[in-house]
């Protein structure tokens, strides 16, 4: 094959030029990675998570919820009672859940006094707290039996802040509950 000289030197000329004088390098953005999900799981998960977290409106304050109720996936349920007004709300979650439980304001006045525990119930507790101000707790299921019903009593002081939560497995609900009847080593806030 017969390459012209001139074409040989020119090439040469050229090349040695870019290897002494490199041109601007310009920044390049590598391309995004992508995480593809099908559709189908992604919405999946999505409305697993809507329906295992109710977030109750707002109270006029602006500030945090009144309560709010999250099924955890392990089945226990986790409460977050935060002012007075939150204790209708919560009081129907917990039965939308299936929950025996109920939930009662207490009141220094009630004739009823402490409600008698469920039979066996002395040293179970299904209910734990993971902070008290706010209050915040978790209902293990599994440690209220047939027949039972998991009595939660709140009371507040008066600016409606959550004052004390404390618990019973009773086996008759009563219509109302005196403050503070007990349920664990750490109930009072």
């Amino acid at each position: 094959m017969n390459t012209p000289t001139g074409y040989k030197q020119r090439l040469a000329s050229e090349l040695s030029a870019m290897a002494t004088h490199p041109a601007p390098v310009t920044a390049t953005r590598a391309p995004a990675r992508r995480l593809r999900v099908p559709f189908t799981i992604a919405a999946v998960a999505t409305a697993a998570v809507a329906a295992a977290v109710v977030v109750p409106t707002l109270s006029g304050s602006g500030s945090s919820p009144a309560y709010a109720v999250t099924q955890r996936s392990d089945g226990s349920v986790a409460l977050d009672l935060n002012r007075a007004e939150g204790l209708p709300g919560l009081q129907q979650q917990l039965k939308k859940l299936g929950l025996p439980a109920v939930v009662l304001e207490g009141d220094e006045n009630c004739a009823t006094g402490k409600p008698p525990l469920a039979p066996g119930a002395e040293g179970r507790y299904p209910m734990t707290y993971t902070n008290t101000k706010p209050f915040k707790g978790i209902i293990d299921p599994d440690l209220i039996r047939d027949g039972e019903t998991l009595l939660i009593v709140a009371d507040f002081r008066d600016d409606d802040s959550v004052l004390s939560v404390s618990y019973r497995l009773v086996s008759k609900v009563p219509t109302c509950s005196e403050p503070w009847i007990g349920g664990g080593p750490d109930a009072t806030l």
